[in-house]
């Protein structure tokens, strides 16, 4: 009798028994959400993807019948400057008074080839638009690819830049190179290669109904 009293009272109550375990499953459950909000704070934001850009226009697309070294030159310029693309002829509004098309064997409005620097050595001019611009509206830049004697072609130089041309042309008069606004009126912007300047200057021929130059010329 002794001995079974002094095992009951070694017992732990009941009641207590089961506050205790609630207890300690409180406090382990505590300690796994504090570890959770830890583990959450020290977690390494993840950068959002960058906006994936455009891929670069090709000389290709435009259907100019371009040489290979002309191809690689206009390429080139355009993976330097992938918010533009290849004007084409379809970027040209013709209209009732444009006959300069029947002028020509072949006629494309935004590329002609010249030496327009007086080296004896041929050059070509092109024209690109916005890609990001309105179809009724485009923005054209002009650049000019020179000849080099290897047979290869300088980077792509800015002539004028965002312009209207959707109505005009392109081309090289002896060692002028030739930018009309619209083809059917006579007002049309000049430039020469200036050897001091080594870059090709506005220049206003008296005679002639010469446009005044943009406000975005290079």
């Amino acid at each position: 009798m002794r001995l079974t009293a002094r095992r009951a009272a070694r017992r732990t109550p009941a009641p207590l028994a089961v506050g205790l375990a609630a207890l300690l499953a409180g406090a382990a459950a505590g300690c796994a959400r504090r570890g959770e909000a830890r583990a959450a704070a020290s977690t390494t934001p993840v950068p959002e993807a960058a906006a994936t850009k455009p891929a670069p226009a090709r000389a290709s697309d435009a259907g100019y019948d371009l040489r290979p070294s002309e191809q690689a030159a206009v390429d080139a310029f355009l993976r330097a400057h992938p918010e533009l693309r290849v004007a084409t002829d379809s970027d040209h509004r013709a209209s009732e008074d444009d006959s300069v098309a029947g002028l020509y064997g072949v006629y494309h409005p935004y590329f002609v080839r010249g030496d327009d620097n007086d080296d004896g050595v041929l050059d070509f001019v092109l024209a690109f638009v916005r890609r990001d611009s309105d179809r009724d509206t485009p923005w054209f830049s002009v650049v000019v690819f020179a000849g080099k004697a290897d047979g290869t072609f300088a980077p792509g130089a800015f002539l004028e830049r965002e312009i209207s041309l959707a109505d005009g042309d392109l081309t090289v008069d002896r060692d002028a190179i030739v930018v009309t606004p619209d083809v059917a009126e006579d007002a049309a912007r000049r430039y020469r290669w200036d050897a001091g300047k080594q870059r090709h200057v506005y220049v206003r021929d008296d005679d002639e109904g010469s446009a005044s130059p943009p406000a975005s010329q290079i």
